[in-house]
C-alpha cells in the first residue's frame, strides 16, 4: 500500500502582486532605476500586454555591468531571461522546475492571457510534497510538520522552564539539608535552623544566599567546575531552546539545517545536566567533613522531565506519523 502526496497549486501560493513591470523597449539604466523606486529585484518584461520574459538585478550586473556595457544604451531585451509564464493551475512543483532550470528566482503568473502577479522559487520550495509520506510516529496527523512543530516548540519550552528557569531562580535545587549542618561547608557560624537548597549559582536559605564562589577557597575548585556547568546550562538551554524551534519550523519550510542545530546543541542540555547532577555529588562525598544534604526529589523529578521532553522535542519525528485517508490509499 502507498500514499499518494499531495499536490499543492500556484493558485495555493501568496502570490506577489506587488510587481513591476518595464516596457521591451526600455534600457538597462531604466530597468535598474525603476528597481530601486520600487524597492524590488526583477522586474517582467512586457511588449503592450505580452510578457516576454524577466530581468533581474543579477542580469544586469552579469550581462551589462560585468561586460562593460553601457546601461544608457543596452535594451532589457538583451538582458533579461525568458521563461514560460504559470498559471493559478500549474503545479508548484512544475513552477520550481522551471525556475530551478533556469537558476531564476521569478516566474510571472498569468490568468485569462494576464499577468496578475508573481511568484519565487522560495514560495514553491515551502509547497513542494515530501518524496515519502511519514508513516513513522505513533500519532496520527493530517499535518505531520506543523504537529511537530508545535510539540517541539511546547516540549523545549517547558525543558527550559522546568530545567533550568526553577532552579536558576530557587524554585527548588540539586541537593538541599539543614543550616546548622552546613556551618563548616560555608565556613560560618552565623546560619540559624532552616532548609538549605542548592540551586543552579548559589545556595539559598530562608534568610541567606551564598554564592558557589564562596565555597571555591573553603570547599576546592570543584564548585568552580559546577559554577562553569551552570553557566554552560543556561547558555546551552537558550540555545537548545531556539535550536529546536527553529530546526522544526525549518521542516515547515522545507529549509535544510544541519546536524549541530537538529541534535548536538539540544542534546548537550541533557549531557550538562547530567554532569551537573554527579559533579554535585562529587562536591558533597568529598567535602571535609562529609555534610548531610539528600537529593531534592522535587528537584530530580522536573529535571528529569526536562530532559525526557528535550529527547522528545529532538526525535519529534517518531512521535506522529501521517493520518492515512480514504482519498490517499491507492493499491
Amino acid at each position: 500500500m502507498s500514499l499518494t502526496k499531495k499536490e499543492y497549486y500556484v493558485r495555493d501560493l501568496v502570490i506577489d502582486d506587488e510587481y513591476g513591470v518595464i516596457e521591451s523597449t526600455a534600457t538597462v539604466q531604466d530597468a535598474a532605476k525603476k528597481m530601486k523606486e520600487l524597492g524590488v529585484p526583477d522586474l517582467v518584461v512586457i511588449e503592450g500586454e505580452k510578457i516576454l520574459g524577466v530581468i533581474a538585478d543579477f542580469d544586469i550586473i552579469q550581462n551589462v555591468v560585468a561586460k562593460g556595457s553601457d546601461s544608457k544604451i543596452e535594451k532589457v531585451i538583451s538582458s533579461m531571461y525568458t521563461i514560460e509564464s504559470v498559471s493559478l493551475d500549474t503545479s508548484v512543483t512544475e513552477a520550481f522546475t522551471r525556475m530551478r532550470d533556469l537558476q531564476v528566482n521569478v516566474v510571472p503568473v498569468v490568468e485569462n492571457g494576464k499577468l496578475i502577479g508573481v511568484c519565487t522559487i522560495q514560495d514553491c520550495w515551502s509547497y513542494i510534497p515530501d518524496e515519502n509520506v511519514d508513516e513513522i510516529g505513533l500519532i496520527p496527523v493530517s499535518n505531520t510538520r506543523n504537529a511537530e512543530f508545535w510539540f517541539a516548540s511546547v516540549c523545549s519550552i517547558l525543558a527550559f522552564v522546568l530545567g533550568i528557569i526553577l532552579p536558576l531562580v530557587g524554585i527548588y535545587g540539586f541537593f538541599s539539608g539543614n543550616q546548622v549542618d552546613l556551618l563548616s561547608l560555608f565556613g560560618t557560624a552565623e546560619i540559624r535552623g532552616g532548609r538549605v537548597i542548592f540551586s543552579l549559582f548559589e545556595a539559598r536559605g530562608d534568610d541567606f544566599i551564598v554564592s558557589f564562589i564562596n565555597l571555591i577557597n573553603i570547599n576546592g575548585g570543584i564548585w568552580l567546575v559546577i559554577i562553569i556547568f551552570s553557566l554552560l546550562i543556561l547558555v546551552f538551554g537558550i540555545l537548545g531552546l531556539f535550536a529546536v524551534i527553529f530546526a522544526s519550523y525549518s521542516d515547515i519550510r522545507n529549509i535544510q539545517t544541519g546536524f549541530v542545530i537538529r541534535f548536538i546543541i539540544p542534546i548537550l542540555v541533557v549531557v550538562f545536566l547530567i554532569i551537573q547532577w554527579i559533579l554535585f555529588g562529587i562536591a558533597f562525598a568529598i567535602a571535609v567533613p562529609s555534610p548531610p544534604v539528600i537529593i531534592d526529589g522535587l528537584g530530580l523529578t522536573l529535571s528529569i522531565i526536562s530532559m525526557f521532553l528535550i529527547i522528545a522535542a529532538i526525535y519529534r519525528d517518531y512521535i506522529f506519523r501521517q493520518k492515512v485517508t480514504s482519498e490517499e490509499v491507492s493499491s
